[in-house]
């Protein structure tokens, strides 16, 4: 009895535990399902993202030695480097998000047909005018400018936005914003076209003191605006090179940095030549004038220290320039100028000595013929009231 009650027992153990096995086998594998349908979708997503308008065209644009023929048979490389892409201004850090078709307006799914120009330049110059897409300002201010009017003229060399701040790379310019950009990188660009004013300006005392680090110091675009560029040959531009030059030497916080005194800037226009230039530039603009600028004597982009030039060198300066008015003008003629500064007693003795002679004597006179006129006054209308 007993042994047929333990074999019963076992056998019910024995069932409630295949029971039990088939139970967990199946719990296993539910969770295992709920387990890979939960990953599934996050692998998926994780292998296959949305596809951006960008991530569409670096697909074959990111592949290496992509090129085409352009009509004019020059080879076009267009694998697009995407870090280059990224870390552009119109990369990760633009203000606003900057697509590929954006400035690949033309474009419209693939096969993306025949591009409307025949050689590269002409490339370079159709995808500049996307720029005034967004940068309306700019472009506006461009219009007028030299480039532009050499390129309206059919001078296809003219330097365009391409040329300047690039394609996929175009670089930062703001400074404020990203202050290790070098304020030689505009010079640079200058460059590329204007080699031989470059090399001038290397050698000046603003070129110079630029490349040694010097952040105040005039570059190109000091004088010569980015996307308003004048012609410098014109006579307006002339008359203005003064008021240029006095951005920086009529400052005399700035001056002070360097010892200079602003007199230089002061005397020139007190004098004859510099008040006749500032005239006519305000009067007459259009008007021609042949009164010596400080560009005639100094030179534009290779201004040396008057001691580098030497004083032989800057007297034969002044005397060509001189001449070109007084014909007449000897060597010694230049002499009597007493250069950008205020006569003192220490170096010029007598001209001081005259000049306090004239600041003395004018006033006086003028005071004593004053007083002479109001006492006769006085004494006609006593004279006519005593009658």
């Amino acid at each position: 009895m007993s042994g047929r009650l333990k074999v019963g027992r076992l056998k019910v153990e024995g069932t409630k535990g295949r029971v039990a096995a088939v139970l967990a086998r199946r719990a296993v594998l539910m969770l295992a399902w709920a387990l890979l349908l939960a990953v599934v979708p996050v692998v998926v997503l994780a292998d296959s993202p949305p596809e951006t308008p960008d991530e569409i065209c670096m697909k074959c644009h990111e592949k290496d030695g992509l090129e085409m023929t352009l009509p004019s048979g020059e080879i076009l490389g267009i694998t697009v480097d995407r870090n280059a892409l990224y870390y552009s201004a119109h990369g990760y850090e633009a203000e606003e998000e900057v697509h590929c078709q954006d400035c690949h307006t033309d474009l419209d799914g693939y096969p993306h047909g025949d591009l409307p120009v025949t050689t590269y330049r002409q490339l370079v110059i159709y995808y500049s005018q996307t720029c005034a897409n967004c940068h309306e300002d700019e472009a506006k201010k461009r219009v007028d400018s030299v480039h532009a009017r050499a390129m309206a003229a059919g001078k296809e060399e003219a330097a365009t936005c391409v040329d300047c701040h690039g394609a996929h790379d175009v670089r930062w310019i703001n400074r404020e914003k990203h202050p290790e950009v070098p304020r030689t990188l505009a010079v640079e660009m200058c460059h590329k076209c204007h080699s031989g004013i470059y090399d001038q300006y290397r050698l000046s005392i603003h070129g110079r003191d630029l490349y040694d680090g010097n952040q105040v110091v005039p570059g190109c675009v000091d004088c010569h605006p980015a996307h308003s560029i004048e012609d410098p040959r014109t006579l307006s531009f002339r008359l203005k090179s003064p008021e240029l030059c006095a951005k920086c030497h009529a400052d005399k916080q700035l001056m002070a940095q360097y010892d200079i005194s602003t007199q230089v800037f002061d005397t020139y226009v007190g004098d004859f030549h510099g008040t006749t230039v500032l005239v006519f530039e305000k009067v007459a603009p259009g008007q021609a004038t042949n009164k010596a600028v400080c560009i005639d004597c100094h030179g534009a982009h290779k201004i040396l220290r008057p001691e580098e030039a030497g004083s032989l060198g800057i007297k034969a300066v002044l005397l060509k320039r001189c001449q070109e008015c007084h014909p007449d003008a000897s060597p010694n003629f230049a002499d009597s100028w007493l250069g950008h500064y205020a006569p003192d007693w220490r170096k010029h003795p007598l001209v001081t000595a005259v000049l306090w002679f004239y600041r003395i004597v004018i006033p006086v006179t003028i005071g004593f013929f004053l007083l002479y006129i109001g006492i006769d006054a006085q004494k006609r209308i006593r004279s006519r009231s005593e009658k």
